[in-house]
C-alpha cells in the first residue's frame, strides 16, 4: 500500500476522493482523524490500495466474500473499517 499526501481542490467530496484513489471514505477519515469535511487547500493523507469494489449481494457475509475473492476476511474488515456488511453496500476488496 502506498501513502500519499493530496491537496484538496474545490468541490471535492470525501467519497469522490476515495473512489479516485481506490480506497474508502472511512479509511481517509480514520487516517486524518476527521469527520469527513474537506476544505479547499486542506492536505490529507491517503492510503492507495490495489483491489476492487464489490456490491454486497443477498446472503453475502465477510467469509463468503473473502472466499469468493481469495482474500483473508481480516483484510476486508480492515479495508472497510467494519466487520458487518449489508445488501447493496459497496465495499473495497484489497488485493493480497
Amino acid at each position: 500500500m502506498q501513502r500519499i499526501i493530496y491537496r484538496i481542490s474545490e468541490d471535492t467530496s470525501i467519497d469522490e476522493l476515495a473512489a479516485r484513489f481506490n480506497t474508502t471514505a472511512a479509511n481517509i477519515k480514520r487516517i486524518n482523524n476527521t469527520d469527513g469535511i474537506l476544505k479547499k487547500g486542506m492536505r490529507v493523507l491517503i492510503d492507495c490500495a490495489q483491489g476492487e469494489y464489490y456490491v454486497v449481494q443477498p446472503f453475502d457475509d465477510i467469509a463468503k466474500i473473502a472466499k469468493k475473492f481469495g482474500v483473508k476476511e481480516q483484510s476486508i474488515v480492515d479495508a472497510n473499517s467494519s466487520s458487518i456488511v449489508f445488501i447493496g453496500q459497496r465495499i473495497f476488496i484489497p488485493k493480497e
